[in-house]
């Protein structure tokens, strides 16, 4: 889930996908027992920080405070309580706090991200100066820290400070990928939550309902390729995807496999650059490469099996199986797709470096493509 939902899905009731740690937050919450530390895990891009935040609005919504405040005085026990509001929870969308939420300036919620490709010592230290503020609402205080394993050494034992001696109503919402690069007494001071990737069948349901003109074999298509992630399906159909797969079936596949003693590294670069990889930043540039990736492990797949069943590029299984026949006809072996593969994935890291050559380095990966230089 990113930031395209709709405004009224910040309502924590309407997250889908998630169900197992929204209603331990839902219980969390009503029964009083609110952790101080929190640990979102889980892969990219499937929804983690987006619940984070809204949990965090859909508690600090002045429409369900107030209707809180209203029918505390009517009700002996906490769990009565949260039956008579339906389970609880609003994010209206219109209160002041909703809308300090929506447009980044909620006195009760405070997002940290990294500065870069971390997260520095200077960061947390805002965190104890928007601690030290007296917000407008009297209530709960959220901070959720995204990509919390890019933490610094020094960034890390700051915030264990404050994990270890944490305010009155202050929940901290550590977001990471991989707790293996986390500080583990960071982790122990936190509950963990995992989350797994939504399944194929609602992330269709909630897309065919959302774009009713879609083709199933599209929506399929997506529903595969973005591996539970409401986001990554969203950036597939913002990126026109299918477009830029096909030109890169014609600029780059189909020159691998048919032509390979004919072309040049620097004409395919040229042809991608003036296709697929034209304007753009790099996130969208590296969003191309993840496209060559998904072919790759196609090819790769047909490869290995003679079977279309597996791909995930379902709907172009005949130019899957022309290319895997045509790489093989030409000497590739399977070892040779997985350094294609590999390959690919050291490129992408490159692309991150900021005083890399782009045109030099995309240069030198198609002629590895090609000529599979240091191929295992």
């Amino acid at each position: 889930m990113g930031n395209e939902r709709k405004i009224c899905d910040y309502n924590i009731l309407n997250v889908t996908g998630h169900e197992k740690p929204v209603e331990f937050l839902k219980n969390s919450f009503h029964r009083g027992r609110m952790p101080s530390g929190l640990l979102f895990h889980g892969r990219h891009n499937i929804g983690k920080r987006f619940v984070a935040t809204a949990f965090a609005a859909s508690v600090l919504c002045e429409d369900y405070a107030l209707y809180e405040r209203r029918s505390d005085a009517a009700f002996s026990s906490s769990d009565d309580h949260a039956d008579a509001v339906g389970g609880g929870l609003n994010f209206c969308g219109k209160c002041p706090s909703c809308i300090g939420v929506l447009n980044g300036t909620s006195q009760n919620l405070m997002l940290v991200e990294p500065s870069g490709s971390s997260i520095k010592i200077d960061n947390i230290h805002k965190i104890g100066s928007f601690l030290s503020l007296t917000p407008y609402y009297q209530g709960y205080r959220f901070i959720i820290i995204d990509e919390a394993s890019t933490m610094t050494t020094a960034a890390a034992n700051a915030l264990l400070k404050m994990l270890e001696e944490p305010s009155a109503k202050t929940v901290f919402i550590l977001i990471v990928h991989n707790l293996s690069i986390l500080l583990p007494t960071v982790i122990s001071r936190c509950l963990l939550l995992k989350f797994g990737p939504v399944g194929d069948k609602v992330l269709m349901d909630a897309f065919r309902s959302e774009f009713p003109d879609m083709k199933e074999d599209v929506l399929r298509l997506y529903s595969k390729i973005a591996m539970g992630s409401y986001s990554d399906f969203y950036g597939l159909i913002r990126g026109d995807y299918l477009e830029k797969r096909n030109l890169l079936i014609d600029t780059v596949f189909k020159e691998l496999a048919y032509s390979r003693s004919s072309i040049n590294p620097y004409d395919m670069s040229n042809n991608f650059l003036s296709g697929v990889g034209k304007g753009g930043e790099n996130g969208k540039k590296a969003a191309n490469f993840e496209m060559i990736l998904f072919i790759l492990r196609d090819v790769y797949i047909y490869y290995m099996t003679k079977s279309v069943k597996l791909l995930y590029n379902e709907d172009i299984a005949e130019e899957i199986r022309e290319i895997a026949e045509g790489l093989e006809n030409f000497g590739v072996t399977r070892k040779d797709l997985v350094y294609m593969i590999n390959l690919t994935v050291n490129h992408m890291e490159k692309m991150k470096s900021y005083n890399l050559n782009k045109t030099i380095a995309l240069d030198s990966y198609f002629s590895g493509l090609l000529y599979l230089k240091g191929r295992v």
